[in-house]
């Protein structure tokens, strides 16, 4: 979850410099295409077949991951870098939110301790956002914001998938390949695909190479079910984009927008590992 937590941000910083000459669907179609080529050429030479009984399971988490990162990629083009990553990295405390509301729906006991880092982690998510916003940029925020609930219901899927025994390189091969259509057919409709460049093409290689290393750490640490390393971990990269946001896009990270990132981080961790202890339940195992 460390490597992944840093290539996450390395992608991050080359999908904005990106953005200067390639839309959203563009930029998703570039990334994604990358992933299904490199993995799709490994599968072909290893002899590895991508047939698979989980197809409808692979399609609602590439569905559910490609749309966060649509959103995702839209908020690094049009906010602080490190203000984007803290956003899209709010999917634990989403998770424990659809806890809370399904156990409100079931008319079963409430964890407060979920109650209580959500509140206090989107207490954390305002403090980073009213220093940092720039005017104009709220429609953009709120956007943004919903990529951490998108991509926690594809961290749901990614564990279901792991449980029925799908190796993490078919799983990733089936979201790249549904993000390539999707970015291709939304930029089509968009008005067509921009020419490639001797200085638009590097942030498109940096971005396919380290969003797929990306996607590979990532699934194999969530699938190894060592929930508290790989929760605390995967906040680093909130870090790891505000020092790129700084040294590369001069984007300074004030006392308050640090308190808010430390906040988000305290209780996102604290979110993850009550959501374990909630779904570990028997009840809830049943359900």
């Amino acid at each position: 979850m460390l490597a992944a937590a840093a290539c996450f941000s390395l992608m991050a910083a080359c999908t904005k410099f990106g953005a200067q000459d390639f839309g959203t669907f563009e930029l998703v179609f570039y990334r994604s295409l990358f992933g299904v080529v490199t993995i799709g050429g490994w599968a072909l030479v290893k002899g590895l077949s991508i047939r698979t009984e989980r197809f409808l399971s692979h399609m609602k988490r590439s569905f559910l991951g490609t749309l966060a990162l649509s959103i995702w990629f839209f908020a690094i083009g049009a906010l602080p870098l490190g203000t984007a990553m803290t956003l899209n990295y709010t999917n634990p405390l989403y998770m424990a939110l659809i806890l809370t509301i399904l156990a409100i729906r079931r008319k079963e006991p409430l964890e407060l301790g979920l109650v209580g880092s959500v509140l206090v982690g989107f207490f954390g998510i305002t403090l980073v956002l009213r220093p940092e916003l720039r005017a104009g940029d709220e429609a953009a925020a709120l956007i943004g914001a919903s990529a951490g609930f998108f991509t926690a219901l594809a961290y749901f899927q990614v564990k279901e998938l792991c449980v029925m025994k799908e190796p993490e390189w078919r799983i990733v091969f089936f979201f790249t390949l549904f993000g390539t259509v999707w970015g291709l057919v939304g930029q089509l409709l968009d008005g067509g695909l921009h020419p490639l460049t001797a200085q638009n093409i590097p942030p498109l290689l940096g971005m396919g190479i380290f969003a797929t290393i990306a996607q590979l750490c990532m699934t194999r640490a969530w699938g190894a079910g060592n929930m508290l390393l790989t929760s605390a971990l995967q906040f680093s990269a909130i870090v790891f984009a505000a020092f790129l946001g700084l040294v590369l896009f001069s984007e300074p990270i004030s006392l308050q927008s640090a308190v808010g990132i430390g906040i988000i981080i305290a209780a996102g961790i604290t979110a993850t590992l009550l959501t374990k202890r909630s779904t570990a339940k028997p009840s809830a195992a049943k359900r």
